[in-house]
């Protein structure tokens, strides 16, 4: 039988807009007949406080109410930037110039993701849907990516929108091959730094860890926006061109392009 693990991580500022979108855009996409087991790590706050955005104010404790019945963890943030050195992820350079407040959040987000990939590991799944709970769903997740199990160990889908010069860390559909990559990448921040010479940067990190596991990165349509604290949706483009960066990442982008298109033609060969 098909394995199905879908893995939510950080913070649900705004589950009575979300999570219908999620039931209807990523759980009812999944195989018919497939074992699915939800996870998550989620951090239990009080409030939101995001220097970047703008967003302030309370976060009530209904939005984790949809994630009972599920496996997972409440947490607190409580030691996670010691755990991952955050003083010498900072003398790599504040990357958006904000004080280390971007790059701060970005180690929560990470290590929400650490955690709950280890948490999936002994079920052992064939497929990982990993998402924000924190985001509208407009759109289905690619049904026909879950066929074809063992041919598609190594994939990656990833939103063909905001790669910021590296890839799109929003959501992702990853084979039993990938997943572990994607969703401990936090392992790799320094190796990253050393090897590319940048600050760390989350779309960037996401493009090196998938590239050094060898992971075959397709492409998917769907979008999603991010909801804030208010309920105010955050301005999003879902222009493939918008942040693609250098010429190398052009590139990149062409040919995961072309691996999506063959990708699909494997999924009507088995049809047929």
């Amino acid at each position: 039988m098909l394995k199905v693990a879908v893995a939510f991580f950080g913070i649900p500022r705004n589950s009575e807009i979300c999570f219908p979108s999620i039931q209807q855009n990523l759980l009812a996409q999944l195989p018919a007949g497939s074992e699915v087991k939800c996870f998550y790590h989620l951090y239990k706050i009080d409030q939101v406080q995001n220097q970047r955005s703008g967003e302030q104010g309370e976060l009530r404790g209904d939005n984790y109410d949809v994630f009972q019945g599920m496996t997972g963890k409440l947490d607190s943030t409580d030691g996670v930037l010691e755990r991952w050195d955050f003083e010498r992820v900072k003398a790599q350079g504040d990357t958006w110039a904000d004080n280390f407040a971007s790059l701060r959040n970005l180690i929560y987000q990470l290590n929400s993701l650490h955690q709950v990939t280890e948490m999936i590991e002994p079920f052992d799944p064939d497929f990982v849907v990993f998402a924000r709970p924190d985001i509208l769903y407009h759109s289905a997740i690619p049904a026909y990516a879950f066929k074809r199990p063992q041919a598609r160990r190594l994939n990656v889908y990833i939103p063909d929108w905001q790669w910021w010069g590296g890839l799109n860390d929003r959501f992702a559909i990853c084979g039993r091959d990938s997943y572990r990559a994607y969703g401990k990448r936090v392992e790799q921040i320094f190796q990253f730094c050393e090897a590319t010479g940048r600050k760390l940067h989350s779309e960037r990190l996401l493009k090196y860890v998938l590239q050094q596991a060898g992971a075959k990165v397709c492409t998917m349509d769907t979008t999603a926006s991010r909801v804030r604290i208010t309920g105010e949706f955050a301005e999003e483009s879902f222009s493939p061109k918008r942040g693609m960066g250098r010429r190398e990442n052009r590139y990149f982008h062409l040919f995961a392009r072309l691996r999506t298109w063959a990708d699909k033609r494997l999924k009507d060969q088995a049809e047929g």
